[in-house]
């Protein structure tokens, strides 16, 4: 095998670069096998030296199966926004949530850190191993931060991705589950498509005043206290009332006017969806990722 035939399997075998191939071929005598472990042992060192920068970067992967109730979907980080658009990113964002999926739980919705899945293996190689040949041959540190596999059929799944880098990855994901009576039509999933994008949008912090956390309102409380200053005691209960109820109304899904419709409330939009198809539709899940 001539030297480039050589070069070009190794960096077939590890996606390491031209000079990098080079030069463990000439250390290792031109043998493969030596090679690879040369590199692999070279790349462990760059990515471990790379840990400790700062990654504000990134992107939200999707990979989707051929229903809407079988799909994961990962956190992936990096330095900067144009390693995040980069063919090879995008490729290593797509392999990891594609292998995650394919070993997460079935009949349930999973979700993790990359301490959960780095033993996973595509190809007899770890996402641990595929992570450090990636950061050595992009050349940034890169963070598998998180994922979640909804593999639920109990809801019915819309998605949204805002600022997409490609089909399946973007910087903003949002995720909205719906239950009914009944399977939905193709007409309901369209009208109801507006959710995932006012979750994406509007970035609510909670589906209702319910499930919001008491903590959340017991802060909110404690600064329109601090800056009322002095204002008559017999109003300051009212007024707290008042802008209490404007925060809920602001950060609760339920409770926000449409983006597409300001007029309109996201609770108005399923109770009229509710009455004219004779179905019960409520929100259960809702979930907003991103970089």
């Amino acid at each position: 095998m001539s030297s480039m035939e050589l070069i070009k399997k190794l960096r077939d075998s590890t996606g390491s670069g031209i000079l990098d191939c080079k030069k463990a071929l000439s250390e290792n005598n031109d043998d493969l096998e030596s090679a690879v472990k040369w590199l692999r042992e070279k790349g462990i060192l760059k990515a471990q030296k790379k840990q400790d920068r700062e990654t504000k970067e990134g992107l939200i992967a999707f990979y989707f199966c051929s229903t809407s109730n079988d799909f994961t979907v990962c956190k992936i980080s990096c330095e900067t926004d144009f390693v995040a658009k980069n063919e090879d990113f995008l490729s290593f964002a797509n392999l990891i949530t594609n292998t995650i999926h394919d070993n997460s739980e079935p009949d349930k919705i999973s979700r993790g850190a990359f301490e959960d899945i780095k033993t996973l293996k595509h190809n007899s190689k770890s996402i641990e191993e595929i992570l450090t040949d990636t950061i050595s041959k992009i050349g940034e540190n890169i963070q598998i931060e998180s994922f979640t596999s909804y593999k639920s059929t109990e809801y019915v799944y819309l998605t949204y991705l805002h600022n997409k880098y490609s089909d399946t990855a973007s910087k903003i994901g949002s995720i909205i589950g719906v239950k009914s009576d009944h399977d939905l039509s193709e007409e309901v999933k369209s009208e109801l498509k507006i959710l995932p994008m006012q979750v994406s949008a509007m970035k609510p912090m909670a589906i209702d005043k319910e499930s919001l956390d008491p903590k959340v309102l017991d802060d909110e409380t404690d600064i329109i206290k601090k800056q009322l200053g002095e204002v008559n005691p017999d109003k300051i209960d009212q007024i707290i009332t008042g802008k209490l109820s404007k925060f809920i109304k602001e950060n609760t899904l339920l409770d926000q006017s449409l983006i597409s419709d300001p007029k309109m409330t996201v609770s108005k939009l399923l109770e009229d969806l509710s009455s004219k198809n004779d179905i019960s539709l409520k929100i259960m899940l809702m979930d907003l990722y991103s970089i």
